[in-house]
């Protein structure tokens, strides 16, 4: 507050219950899938920097490929792995099924490295704050945080997903 200005503690509760509504409006149920390239680095050791460029950027229009069948709503990339936010855990899991799929095809005849590609992914949904505005990496949920462990703990070509986004 300006010049030392103090509010009482009515009026911070008045400031609070104005500002909490719009902010419940943004509240929505979303799923998150998080997808991770396993040994990444490990793949391109004995590879041309461009060999291994090539089959990343053909991999990640894969995926995404995958995504947009699946309405996803946004998604953050890092080298090997990304986060996608989607409209309901059916989508997300069929995403992930299609990535899976997509791999076998990829991994025989599309990549030109000797490694093929294998992923984790974890799946995991909650209510969330969610402004179309924020970047993915922006929005700080627990739904997302989870689905980030699933994918790091689960098994090879697999998608986990928990409990709370089964139910």
């Amino acid at each position: 507050l300006a010049g030392g200005e103090t509010l009482d503690r009515r009026k911070l509760l008045q400031i609070y219950a104005e500002a909490k509504k719009p902010l419940e409006k943004q509240k929505r149920f979303l799923a998150f899938l998080s997808i991770d390239i396993v040994n990444s680095t490990g793949m391109k050791v004995g590879e041309t920097r461009e060999t291994a460029e090539r089959d990343f950027i053909l991999y990640k229009k894969m995926v995404e490929r995958a995504l947009n069948n699946h309405r996803s709503l946004k998604s953050a990339w890092t080298p090997d792995g990304a986060m996608i936010c989607l409209n309901s855990v059916e989508d997300a899991v069929g995403a992930g099924q299609e990535v899976l799929r997509g791999l076998k095809d990829f991994n025989r005849q599309v990549k030109t490295m000797k490694h093929d590609f294998a992923v984790r992914i974890g799946i995991n949904a909650g209510e969330v704050s969610y402004d179309e505005t924020i970047p993915i990496e922006e929005i700080t949920a627990r739904a997302i945080d989870i689905a980030g462990n699933m994918q790091k703990n689960g098994a090879v070509d697999a998608v986990y997903v928990t409990r709370q986004a089964i139910e």
